[in-house]
């Protein structure tokens, strides 16, 4: 797949449902996206202003090679930092602890911290999401911070009603840890891994902005594993593996996994948006915890 360009067009999004088309969303192959070599490996940019027109997230996947050392300072930026493929050797250290750089691992960094990605043996790639502060009235009397260490152990699993998907945040300000705690206490992004099971698909759906975020989110799905297929309108576009997939607000959409299971990693910056349900899908977009014990009753993700 081609990378699509930004042009001034795609600044007047549709608000008629039935007009949407593939041609509304940007998709980007970053399998073949332009290389810069840096000091710890190379960089891949996938999304950003001058590709698809993003006004508050920049996406780059960066290879982190044998001996290097990737060195993230947040400055006045958020960063979340994950691990798509992990070296055979590997660290992440973040204030102060050193942690196994393993599939699946990263940091959420707030402005003013700091992380480093070591690798011993073999090549490390990364996602690295950076997102502006947003202003007071997206986090809403969030205080912002701090940031912090994640992997597959230590976040919440949720699954939809129709048990057709599952997730994991890394940052999202209503999921609630076990202690009550949010996980994250900031609006800058919401961000997670998702899988589809063979037939998983969401609902067609929209996002749009709210008076907090007049604009509406950035909203990019990175697939990993599997193969997806978009719909858009009347269209409809197979991805496959390593593509990224750019929603300007407004615009309607569904994602299904296509022959077997699908894995991608999905993304919103600022998290101050509206849903709006379009198909008829009687779940909708409910969502619950997974249960704490096996064959213990589910709580329901309560997203407001």
């Amino acid at each position: 797949m081609a990378i699509s360009s930004f042009s001034e067009n795609n600044q007047l999004l549709r608000t008629n449902d039935d007009m949407a088309s593939i041609n509304d969303v940007f998709i980007i192959d970053s399998n073949t996206a332009a290389t810069t070599d840096t000091p710890s490996g190379t960089d891949r940019t996938i999304c950003s202003a001058d590709l698809c027109g993003s006004k508050t997230l920049d996406v780059l996947r960066r290879t982190v090679t044998t001996g290097k050392q990737l060195d993230v300072d947040a400055g006045d930026l958020f960063h979340v930092i994950y691990i798509i493929e992990a070296p055979d050797q590997g660290t992440v250290t973040f204030n102060g602890e050193a942690h196994s750089a393993e599939e699946g691992a990263g940091v959420l960094l707030v402005p003013g911290e700091s992380a480093s990605f070591e690798v011993s043996s073999g090549s490390m790639d990364v996602l690295h999401m950076l997102v502006p502060k947003p202003p007071a009235a997206v986090d809403a009397g969030l205080d912002g911070g701090p940031g912090y260490f994640f992997n597959r152990q230590t976040l919440r699993v949720l699954s939809d009603a129709s048990g057709g998907r599952v997730r994991r945040f890394c940052a999202e300000s209503t999921v609630r840890l076990l202690d009550g705690s949010r996980l994250t206490p900031t609006n800058a992004i919401q961000a997670g891994e998702m899988h589809y099971h063979d037939g998983g698909a969401s609902p067609y759906h929209s996002h749009v902005g709210t008076e907090a975020n007049p604009d509406g989110p950035a909203h990019v799905y990175m697939t990993f594993k599997g193969r997806g297929k978009v719909n858009v309108g009347d269209d409809s576009q197979e991805i496959e593996p390593g593509t990224l997939v750019f929603f300007p607000s407004g615009v309607p959409h569904q994602l299904c996994a296509v022959d077997g299971p699908l894995d991608y990693f999905e993304i919103q910056a600022w998290r101050s948006f509206k849903t709006n349900v379009l198909s008829e899908e009687p779940l909708g977009l409910k969502w619950y915890y997974d249960p704490e014990t096996p064959g213990g009753e589910r709580k329901e993700w309560d997203q407001s």
